[in-house]
């Protein structure tokens, strides 16, 4: 066989061997209530009875605090239209100690009711949203912020959505700004993050019709 014909075999085979997935992408879902920084929420992996959530906060110069904040307690519902079973386990955080606590959260930290949230707490003021540098004396953002959850429950699927809170504070530990509290999507990343349809996203389409097109024009010049 002809190693141009191969070629274009390999190209239709790799194409639909799996669907093709873009990165994180983050935004803002509340209007002020962003303080604005930029937030997203994805799954990572999953199997039928559970799975593992990543909830990331990308500071921003936009902060509407100072460059002396922390985060000290970040409270989520992992999918609106689901449930999940037990106490979530943290299992990443992004500096410092964290535990993870039932219950959603208001300015003094985790508050331990309002299921079905499931809140991450600092010990002591948390996770600095600013880093100084000591030489150019600036300031610079934190970013990207990453919080990990697994979960046994059932997964969320594409177009599903979670709910977000967060309690920054000053190096004073004053709640600074808004707790958050909006609604954001929840993306599907890599092979394993909720998604559960085999059709094929439209980035996949184009490269499988390239390779029979491609296909075609070769079978045309070299024939059997």
């Amino acid at each position: 066989m002809s190693s141009k014909i191969l070629t274009a075999l390999l190209l239709v085979a790799g194409a639909g061997a799996g669907t093709v997935h873009a990165g994180v992408v983050y935004s803002c879902g509340g209007g002020s209530a962003c303080n604005g920084n930029l937030y997203a929420i994805w799954v990572v992996s999953q199997t039928t009875t559970s799975y593992v959530l990543d909830v990331g906060i990308q500071v921003s110069t936009n902060y509407t605090g100072n460059v002396t904040d922390f985060i000290d307690a970040l409270a989520v519902i992992p999918d609106n239209n689901s449930s999940f079973t037990g106490l979530p386990t943290l299992t990443g955080y992004p500096g410092g100690v964290w535990n993870a606590v039932s219950g959603g959260l208001n300015a003094g930290g985790c508050s331990g009711s309002g299921a079905p949230f499931v809140c991450a707490e600092a010990t002591g003021n948390g996770v600095n949203l600013f880093n100084y540098n000591a030489v150019t004396k600036t300031y610079s953002p934190n970013t990207p912020l990453i919080w990990q959850f697994t979960i046994t429950g059932t997964p969320p699927v594409s177009g599903d959505t979670a709910h977000i809170k967060y309690n920054y504070i000053s190096n004073t530990g004053s709640t600074v700004g808004s707790l958050g509290s909006f609604d954001i999507g929840i993306q599907c990343i890599g092979g394993n993050g909720c998604e559960t349809s085999t059709t094929p996203e439209p980035v996949t389409s184009a490269l499988i019709g390239s390779g029979l097109v491609g296909l075609y024009f070769l079978r045309r010049r070299f024939p059997r």
